[in-house]
């Protein structure tokens, strides 16, 4: 009996042991589902697609006036160096001249590029206000050349490290017509001393490179949230609020049954500077056509300084953009330089005041037929 109750109770302690070790064992939760996740950055990733004119790494094809360039590797603002030139006591000038080993494509315009670099100056206050920046596509200052005066620029330097940012549209072109900016291949800066150095005077230039210009906000012409100040053939506008491309609403004029014109017409209540040139200038304009098929090949848009469709003007033929109108609405992209302007030598693009747009209907319409515009704008192209 004893042997049994031995037994039982070695049994009893198997199976509580077993059950024991089944048991999950707990530990601290890691569970963070309480927590709130971190915010989706949605910074957009900048890309640099500057262009490298030289790094400055090397002093290979320089030339400083007074002696040899010096390649410091001491703190420079890019890479491995900065190249150094010193005017010498008892002396006054500087330059720093770089032939370029081959041409380089800047992959701008002279419209909406510029050029940057990083310039040293020990001390400022010694500098006469003299000297430019030039950047050539001959191997040489004074052909096919854009440049800088540094009368202008001196007086922004402070001791140190500057860098200078030099808009191509700010710079003066040699006589020749200026650079082939797809193949530049020169540097040169040259500046003098006030006066004789009383102590050698050091300076720098590193990271020398183009870049593109952000393009300008767009410049709103009308938004057409207002039948203010609006005409249209025909009738009154309407201010249609369902579904505008912009804003809160659309101007609407209706080609009705047995009509075949229709025109929208605003004079602005005061001029608008494009902030463009006929070169870099873009029109853009939402234009809503319910059916293009019965659009004749004929009309005008067009955008005017002198508050009259005639004079100050330029103009595009809607006969080479109906065709590829589509039902619905259509985002017109209206580049300055492919218009025509008026003989009076086009409209002064500071103070532009009147748009007109205006179509027929190949012939006269059996039904109503309700055309849009929204959204006028002036944009760099």
């Amino acid at each position: 009996m004893k042997f049994i109750k031995t037994t039982m109770a070695c049994a009893i302690l198997i199976i509580g042991l077993i059950i024991a070790g089944c048991q999950k064992e707990h530990y601290t939760s890691r569970d963070t589902s309480l927590l709130k996740p971190p915010p989706v950055d949605t910074t957009p990733v900048v890309i640099d697609t500057s262009v490298v004119i030289d790094n400055c790494d090397k002093v290979d094809g320089w030339q400083v006036a007074g002696g040899d360039p010096v390649l410091v590797t001491t703190l420079p603002k890019e890479g491995k160096g900065y190249i150094q030139g010193t005017i010498k006591t008892g002396q006054n000038f500087m330059q720093f001249i770089k032939t370029l080993p081959a041409p380089v494509n800047t992959k701008v315009t002279l419209s909406n590029g510029e050029l940057k670099l990083w310039f040293y100056v020990q001390d400022v206050s010694l500098l006469k206000l003299d000297g430019q920046i030039q950047f050539s596509s001959a191997a040489d200052a004074d052909n096919k050349r854009i440049g800088w005066g540094l009368a202008g620029i001196i007086p922004t330097l402070k001791n140190g490290w500057n860098h200078l940012e030099l808009k191509f549209t700010d710079g003066y072109l040699s006589g020749d017509g200026g650079p082939d900016l797809t193949a530049m291949n020169y540097v040169k800066i040259f500046f003098w001393t006030a006066a004789n150095a009383a102590t050698d005077q050091n300076f720098g230039i590193d990271d020398i490179r183009v870049a593109a210009l952000p393009p300008p906000p767009p410049v709103e012409i009308d938004n057409c949230d207002k039948v203010d100040g609006w005409q249209v053939a025909g009738g009154d506008p309407v201010l249609v609020t369902t579904a505008p491309k912009e804003g809160k609403g659309y101007i609407q004029g209706t080609i009705v049954t047995g009509q075949n014109f229709m025109q929208f017409i605003k004079t602005l209540p005061a001029p608008v500077n494009t902030t463009e040139t006929m070169a870099t200038g873009q029109l853009q304009l939402w234009w809503y056509t319910p059916d293009v098929s019965l659009l004749k090949l004929d009309g005008q848009i067009q955008f005017s300084s002198a508050a009259d469709p005639d004079n100050k003007r330029i103009g595009w033929g809607l006969a080479g953009i109906i065709p590829n109108l589509k039902n619905g609405w259509n985002l017109l992209k209206l580049n300055f330089s492919d218009s025509y302007a008026s003989g009076d030598g086009g409209p002064d693009l500071t103070a532009m005041n009147y748009i007109k747009i205006f179509f027929w209907t190949a012939a006269n319409t059996t039904s109503d037929q309700s055309y849009g515009i929204d959204d006028i704008k002036v944009v760099a192209k």
